[in-house]
């Protein structure tokens, strides 16, 4: 009878620190928001190359990151590092001369994604991001806010 006694109380504890653990976690907030525009696949950027320098808005730390646009596809230099997240489809559309763009891109070996959004003027770009890690106990976001101009082309020679 002992034995039955002990094994409820675990339970009841085990059941009870288990849903304190769940009333503690924090909701997801909201997504991010990419405008709605008449996006079209990607090629207005193909060839270009941009160095952005921009701030982590939840932890205030500066990164630099190359992205590059080529045939339709788009990459972070920095995400590339990173967690090999390779080459992504991008989409478009333009406004005037502003270019609007927007990709997703995401890590084949870890539960990491990001999703882009910019525009492009000329030679200078405005780019936001959410990086997003998803756990089964919890998940993170990481916004990011920069600018930067286009690389020039490297010499061939």
């Amino acid at each position: 009878m002992m034995n039955f006694l002990q094994a409820s109380i675990i339970a009841v504890f085990a059941v009870g620190a288990g849903a304190a653990t769940i009333s503690v976690m924090k909701e997801d907030p909201a997504g991010f928001v990419v405008p709605q525009g008449p996006w079209q696949p990607g090629e207005d950027l193909d060839g270009r190359s941009f160095q952005v320098e921009g701030t982590i808005l939840e932890t205030e730390e500066t990164l630099p990151d190359q992205l590059n646009f080529e045939d339709g596809r788009f990459q972070s230099a920095m995400c590339q590092l990173y967690c090999d997240f390779g080459w992504s489809d991008y989409r478009t559309w333009t406004d005037g001369d502003m270019i609007h763009f927007t990709a997703t891109t995401r890590c084949p070996d870890a539960p990491h994604s990001v999703v882009w959004f910019g525009t492009v003027s000329g030679g200078t770009m405005r780019v936001e991001r959410r990086w997003t890690t998803r756990r089964w106990y919890w998940t993170r976001h990481l916004n990011f806010i920069g600018e930067g101009s286009m690389t020039p082309p490297e010499a061939t020679g």
